[in-house]
C-alpha cells in the first residue's frame, strides 16, 4: 500500500480529534486500518463504546473518510446502502 493510502487516521477528511479517539480506541490508528475494517464495521465497534454519543453522522464521516469526500457530500443512495448494511449487520 503506497503511503498516501495509509495516513494516519486523523489525517483523514471528516476524522477531528474526538473521532481519532474512538477510533484509536478500537485499534483503527491508520487508514489501512479503516479501509480493512470498513466504514460500516468501524462504526459498529465505536457504536458499542459510546452507544448514546454515536449517531449516523459518523457512519458517512468514516465513508467520506475512505473515498476523501465530506460527509454531508455523499449522495443519497449511498447514504441509503450503508443504512441498509447497518440494519443488516445489527
Amino acid at each position: 500500500m503506497s503511503p498516501a493510502k495509509n495516513r494516519p487516521i486523523a489525517d483523514l477528511k471528516n476524522i477531528g480529534p474526538v473521532t481519532a479517539r474512538s477510533l484509536y480506541a478500537i485499534g483503527i490508528a491508520r487508514e489501512a486500518d479503516l479501509r480493512q475494517a470498513g466504514a460500516v464495521e468501524a462504526y459498529l465497534r465505536v457504536k458499542a463504546l459510546d452507544p448514546k454519543g454515536t449517531t449516523l453522522v459518523l457512519l458517512y464521516a468514516l465513508q467520506g473518510a475512505l473515498t476523501d469526500t465530506y460527509w454531508n457530500d455523499l449522495p443519497a443512495p449511498l447514504k441509503t446502502a450503508l443504512r441498509d448494511e447497518l440494519q443488516r449487520r445489527r
